[in-house]
């Protein structure tokens, strides 16, 4: 009950200041002076200059997004307005030197939307140098998306803190990069030809399916079974009818 009365008390208080406040900008646009025209002209166009808000996908076709921003809009009057998606969006994904990182954007995958200080389309449709084919600065029109930067309820519950993790949200598939180690978690497939240097254990079956085997060194074993015949433990008819005793170790 206490703490009721508290909320209570601090929402009045925070009531009567909110008053306060708007008398007073009210007192003062009655008969403003030269500077305070000029701070609100300024504090307006302030508010026209967008810089970075956080956003989450609502589609992406592997080259451009649809967006929602996260943050609504609230003008002076205390109205929000829920701004439209914002739509034909560049993704950001690492790439350089004829190589590409990409991920499989989803729609609802968050990230953070950043505004260009200027109009990009002249650029984005030509790969050019351009000039500005608009005069808008820091435009909605002008986003682009940089996917992974995410909320509380989206943030990685796995996170690995021993190196370089490169792994699905849940963890249970992964390449982990760490101090001399290279960790790899799941299912390996590996199209081409593979050179090993060094020593190589294994744990598990190794199987076979196409192609021969050749070695240039020795082979141990524990057990052999070439065709069927246990090596240890076969024997050979002897010209007796019977058969000769296991090989020799």
């Amino acid at each position: 009950m206490a703490g009721d009365i508290r909320k209570w008390r601090r929402k009045r208080k925070a009531r009567k200041t909110a008053r306060k406040r708007r008398k007073k900008r009210r007192r003062k646009m009655q008969n403003p002076t030269l500077l305070e025209v000029l701070d609100r002209k300024a504090e307006n166009e302030r508010l026209d200059i967008h810089t970075a808000l956080p956003a989450r996908v609502v589609s992406f076709n592997g080259h451009i997004a649809t967006i929602e921003l996260m943050i609504t809009q609230r003008l002076s009057d205390g109205a929000v307005i829920e701004l439209p998606p914002l739509v034909d969006v560049p993704v950001q994904f690492p790439r350089a030197g004829g190589f590409c990182f990409t991920v499989p954007v989803k729609a609802g995958d968050e990230g953070l939307a950043i505004f260009s200080e200027r109009c990009i389309d002249g650029w984005y449709a030509t790969g050019n140098k351009s000039v500005p084919l608009d005069a808008r600065l820091h435009d909605y029109s002008d986003a682009c998306f940089i996917p992974g930067i995410c909320s509380q309820p989206k943030k990685i519950p796995d996170f690995f803190h021993g190196g370089a993790s490169m792994q699905t949200d849940d963890g249970e598939t992964f390449i982990r990069l760490s101090e001399g180690k290279i960790h790899i978690k799941g299912e390996v497939l590996h199209e081409g030809s593979s050179k090993q240097i060094g020593q190589h254990e294994q744990a598990g079956n190794w199987n076979q399916t196409q192609g021969n085997s050749e070695s240039n060194g020795t082979i141990s074993a524990a057990k052999v079974i070439g065709g069927g015949v246990d090596l240890e433990n076969h024997t050979h008819p002897d010209s007796h009818g019977g058969n000769t005793g296991r090989p020799n170790k």
